[in-house]
């Protein structure tokens, strides 16, 4: 696994070591990165669910000056902890090792980008995006993605809407924004 572009372009990064934390596929985070586009101007993003930290230190080596990285499992901590050290992106991230919910509900910090990728087995977007919405942790023009199985169902609230939809193999990959 590494980061596919950007100033931290082909730097390798340590895997979490367990059956519970899917890593993301380069062809995956490929995707996800051109839907979002090549002049992104997200600066503040949120990486719930982190695991190792490949989709926000995908987003710092693009676009973002600024990263909160979420990870409930100790493990999975340890590892992201270690991306970000080899990185020396002290200055520039934070982390937390807390659930995603408590994380959102807790949260008074705006972000231009949200990323959602939680296992696959859990279905706990459906839960998290009411969070966002009724905490208003997403700015104006701000841009939630998440990533899930391609059979999962996820209810949007109202508020939000789909901008755009792809699938990848079996991840089903979907941004979401306010909608007017």
């Amino acid at each position: 696994m590494r980061i596919i572009a950007g100033k931290y372009r082909r730097h390798r990064l340590f895997e979490v070591p367990n059956t519970k934390t899917r890593s993301t596929k380069d062809r995956v985070k490929e995707t996800l990165f051109n839907m979002i586009g090549p002049y992104a101007d997200y600066k503040n993003t949120l990486d719930l669910y982190a695991g190792s930290g490949a989709l926000g230190l995908e987003a710092l080596s693009r676009f973002s000056e600024k990263c909160t990285f979420i990870e409930n499992d100790k493990e999975a901590y340890r590892v992201l902890t270690q991306n970000i050290d080899a990185l020396k992106l002290h200055n520039i991230t934070d982390k937390v090792n807390i659930d995603a919910e408590t994380f959102i509900k807790q949260s008074k910090t705006k972000f231009d980008l949200i990323l959602l990728d939680p296992p696959y087995q859990e279905n706990t977007l459906t839960t998290v995006l009411k969070h966002i919405d009724e905490t208003g942790c997403l700015s104006s023009n701000g841009l939630i993605v998440t990533l899930s199985h391609k059979k999962t169902a996820i209810e949007i609230p109202t508020n939000f809407r789909v901008k755009k939809e792809r699938w990848v193999g079996i991840t089903k990959i979907l941004l979401i924004e306010w909608s007017d």
